[in-house]
């Protein structure tokens, strides 16, 4: 499948965190970056995480990755149960990069193959997932969710499966880690999602 690979390398930073002296330039990044657009730590509070997964957050680590010409505002909202954190990304456009390809164009890339890709696009993306064969699990077919936003995807995965929510010109990307059934952490990755939307 062609689910486009620029997107979930969030997955890996975000849950990883950011080790020793990459945060003090993390945090610069995340700062230069998101002047005008909702950082991704604000789009929830540690009551509603607390609300939905039955923990309170112990700590919250943002982060920013790049994403071709857009980037990704990351948070991760730790539970001491690690598999009950929350890893919330926010992709929007680089306002530092107005030229380049837009977070609604990586959304049409990731969800609607067909309506964007060239053939040239295509054989750059397949040598992508060649060098990187662990992102291609979350690479299942996408099953779509109603009612959020102007379009939503709930992606499958063992290891960390996502609900994707498009809103205008930004998009979220939310998983509630490994514990629970993946019906429960649908539901859940949808409760947080509503809450989220109502502050971008």
């Amino acid at each position: 499948m062609r689910q486009a690979v620029t997107i979930l390398p969030c997955v890996a930073l975000v849950f990883a965190g950011v080790p020793g002296g990459a945060a003090s330039q993390n945090a610069k990044n995340v700062a230069s970056v998101t002047k005008g657009t909702a950082a991704a730590c604000a789009l929830l509070t540690p009551a509603e995480i607390e609300a939905i997964q039955g923990e309170r957050v112990e700590e919250t680590k943002p982060a920013v990755q790049p994403v071709g010409g857009s980037f990704a505002n990351q948070c991760l909202f730790r539970t001491p149960t690690l598999g009950k954190s929350v890893s919330l990304s926010l992709t929007a456009s680089d306002p530092l990069h107005p030229v380049a390809l837009t977070a609604r164009q990586l959304w049409q890339k990731q969800f609607h193959p067909s309506e964007m890709e060239s053939d040239e696009e295509s054989a750059e993306g397949k040598n992508v997932k060649k060098l990187e064969p662990e992102r291609e699990r979350e690479s299942r077919k996408p099953r779509p969710v109603r009612g959020l936003g102007e379009e939503a995807y709930w992606v499958a995965s063992p290891v960390a499966s996502a609900l994707y929510v498009l809103k205008g010109e930004t998009f979220l990307r939310i998983s509630v880690g490994s514990a629970g059934q993946e019906t429960e952490r649908m539901e859940k990755s949808k409760a947080l999602a509503r809450a989220a939307l109502k502050r971008l």
